[in-house]
């Protein structure tokens, strides 16, 4: 999530009970998998785009759950 500025080792806090808007940064289970991604909403139709360049957005073939939307993000300064 290089592009939101999020980086390993990075904790992201998550509200359960928010309502997803497109452009949120959401935790979601996609095709049974879970992944950190923005949630893209277009024509009434969901996918989660990936914030790197080095990955590619994820359109689901089965099912989208979103589990959380990030709301905070806790970098330790030190190891």
């Amino acid at each position: 999530m290089i592009g939101r500025q999020i980086f390993e080792g990075d904790i992201v806090l998550l509200e359960y009970q928010a309502v997803p808007q497109d452009g949120d940064l959401v935790a979601a289970l996609i095709d049974n998998e879970s992944t950190i991604k923005t949630l893209v909403r277009k024509s009434g139709n969901l996918w989660l785009r990936a914030e790197n360049p080095r990955y590619p957005d994820l359109i689901p073939a089965l099912d989208l759950q979103v589990q959380g939307v990030g709301r905070a993000v806790i970098r330790m300064l030190t190891k």
